[in-house]
């Protein structure tokens, strides 16, 4: 019996003192925010979601059109890609449409706005398969998320 006890004593001291340094893994960098702020650019991969200050998520659901010029080619204009983006506050989700080239850049939903500052990677034309298409996974949509109104607190008009 008192062997037992000797061995539990041990493992337990041998988890403490193994457990005792401090590194990245247990405390964040000192640029981590658990919940980013808002007013501030973020890139967003294709499926994916970022989870932002007050409640609000953004997600990159959808490359609805991607007719941008290549960049190995020479063409009348630069073309548009349009993304579905689906946002959510504490109110609810709405889907919203923004183009890289063409309105609309931005959207409003419930009292916050995101802005579509470029969409990556851009297409280039292979010349043996005469295709410019993207994985889908490839994308990444950079976004600029802003408090578009102050929430008012209900009361008498």
């Amino acid at each position: 019996m008192g062997a037992m006890r000797a061995a539990i004593a041990f493992l337990v001291l041998t988890l403490v003192a193994c457990g005792g340094s401090e590194d990245e893994t247990t405390h964040p960098p000192a640029n981590y925010f658990p919940d980013p702020p808002l007013w501030n650019e973020y890139i967003v991969g294709y499926a994916e979601t970022i989870n932002l200050a007050e409640g609000v998520s953004i997600q990159f659901t959808a490359v609805e059109s991607d007719s941008r010029c290549p960049v190995n080619v020479q063409c009348v204009d630069a073309g548009n890609a349009q993304i579905l983006l689906t946002t959510f506050t504490p109110r609810g989700q709405l889907a919203v449409h923004v183009n890289t080239n063409t309105p609309p850049r931005n959207a409003v939903f419930d009292f916050y706005g995101v802005e579509l500052r470029g969409l990556t990677p851009e297409p280039v034309l292979n010349p043996q398969t005469g295709s410019s298409a993207i994985p889908l996974s490839s994308y990444e949509a950079r976004v600029f998320v802003i408090k578009a109104a102050p929430l008012q607190p209900p009361g008498p008009y």
